[in-house]
């Protein structure tokens, strides 16, 4: 990308700051999990920042949500909406929204929005915008990460997650993460 994701601004905001102030606005305690020592924009005040501890550096973004699930477990919470720095289009409707589709039933662990299948038959799993039971998510993806896997999607396939259909979101484009210049180039033009 040429500078670190959660800098790349839009509108006017740093990308995180802007992804922070939108799980603000749907969820009671919001958690940044970061590499420890790693400068960040400025968070919204009740921000909860906790640094990846040195046994889970490097580890990749299941170790991540397995702090962040960690910290919101220690509070007693429930359910977490699972996201990523890099979310630009994402907003309160669509946090809001995983979150009440995890919420109508408690029979299901997990709820992630999938993309397709496309014409080869590909699905693909939007793992950084799902939602989780925070209990059950913490310890899977404890287990997870002790057996040395690194990929978010991981969690949701251990939970059996229940798929949304990203055209049943409040705004499918929410799902969009930003890992190249052309994604980057992608989300503005969204946002035009």
């Amino acid at each position: 990308m040429g500078t670190a994701k959660e800098w790349l601004e839009i509108a006017g905001s740093p990308l995180l700051t802007r992804v922070a102030l939108a799980a603000t606005r749907a969820c009671s305690v919001v958690v940044v999990v970061a590499r420890a020592g790693q400068e960040l924009p400025p968070l919204p005040a009740d921000v909860v920042r906790v640094d990846d501890p040195p046994e889970h550096e490097g580890q990749g973004p299941l170790a991540a949500a397995l702090v962040g699930l960690t910290v919101l477990a220690d509070r007693g919470l429930e359910l977490a909406y699972v996201g990523s720095s890099d979310a630009a289009l994402v907003d309160e409707r669509h946090i809001g929204f995983v979150l009440d589709q995890l919420d109508r039933d408690r029979t299901v662990m997990a709820v992630v929005p999938e993309s397709g299948p496309f014409d080869d038959g590909r699905r693909i799993l939007h793992a950084a915008s799902g939602a989780v039971r925070v209990a059950v998510a913490r310890a899977t993806a404890q287990a997870l990460v002790q057996s040395g896997q690194r990929a978010l999607k991981s969690l949701y396939e251990g939970l059996a997650a229940r798929r949304l259909a990203v055209a049943s979101l409040p705004d499918p484009d929410a799902v969009i993460g930003c890992n190249t210049p052309e994604e980057w180039q992608r989300v503005l033009a969204a946002r035009e």
